[in-house]
């Protein structure tokens, strides 16, 4: 039983924002910027700010785009708040219904 309750920990952990991912995702609301932009009007390391993003990423909370400047990178922009929401919400049921199957297997 230990073992269900530290996969179910371990599951909403991945949920969790830190203040710096909350700073950047309300910043990029506003505005779409490049990392190293973020990093100059934040005061965080550009590799940070790589990091967080990376997290956002992968929640749904924000979006990239290519672009080429005489340079190639990213411009990151936050999805729209109710978008970003419904799009947390549903992996994590989806996630939550995974566990439970898990779960019912091994009761």
């Amino acid at each position: 039983m230990e073992d269900i309750f530290k996969s179910l920990n371990q599951i909403l952990k991945n949920f969790e924002l830190t203040n710096s991912e909350i700073r950047i995702y309300s910043l990029l609301l506003k505005e779409s910027l490049t990392p190293r932009q973020i990093s100059k009007k934040l005061g965080l390391s550009e590799r940070i700010v790589r990091e967080k993003l990376r997290h956002l990423l992968e929640l749904g909370l924000v979006e990239r785009e290519l672009i080429n400047r005489g340079w190639i990178g990213y411009l990151y922009k936050a999805r729209p708040s109710r978008e970003a929401l419904n799009t947390l919400i549903k992996k994590m049921e989806e996630l939550l219904e995974n566990f439970e199957k898990e779960v019912e297997k091994v009761l």
